[in-house]
């Protein structure tokens, strides 16, 4: 796989998914300070801006070292900043990558995130050459299932959580997949 660096920005029809440092903190910041999100990605919200400047930090160094891929979406028309979305517990033996999204609230439900999955999954397979697709998400997303079983990913009732928050049942999670058609690696 090539260095991350290279992968920004991304254009879907009517979005851009750019670096998070091409964003205004303040933009990012109400996406992470938004008690809806967080609660619904079952993670604290930022209390403080410094709290969103060290998260992109955060972030930007694991794209630097090839840990995982993250980007913020951005309407194109009107330059909206509208979430974020993440490539991430990259495993190269089984060539598999787990996807993550968050959108602000007044943006979801309204096909975005079905749009950028279903470039973001040709993404992944075309260019990193993965041969698998994960999603992780709490049985409490609906809205998660439905854009994910729309994008082609499946239920996989065989796998279990072993590598995220210790805190939460494992029952409490869904693993999704989604493989890829044809030659894997290309």
């Amino acid at each position: 796989m090539a260095r991350f660096e290279k992968y920004h920005p991304i254009m879907t029809a009517h979005y851009t998914l750019d670096w998070l440092t091409a964003f205004k903190v303040k933009e990012i910041n109400a996406l992470r300070q938004d008690a809806t999100v967080a609660q619904a990605m079952h993670r604290p919200a930022d209390v403080h801006l410094t709290d969103t400047v060290e998260y992109v930090s955060h972030e930007m160094l694991q794209i630097m070292s090839d840990k995982k891929l993250v980007w913020g979406i951005q309407e194109r028309s009107n330059q909206t900043f509208l979430g974020i979305f993440v490539f991430q517990n990259f495993d190269k033996a089984a060539n598999s990558a787990e996807v993550q999204y968050e959108l602000l609230p007044q943006f979801q439900q309204q096909g975005i995130m079905s749009e950028i999955l279903q470039h973001m999954t040709r993404f992944a397979f075309d260019e990193l050459h993965l041969a698998q697709l994960q999603a992780v998400i709490y049985q409490d997303q609906p809205g998660a299932d439905a854009v994910l079983k729309n994008a082609g990913f499946h239920v996989r009732e065989d796998l279990t959580v072993l590598d995220h928050d210790p805190s939460v049942s494992p029952d409490k999670f869904v693993v999704y997949t989604l493989e890829q058609s044809g030659p894997a690696g290309k």
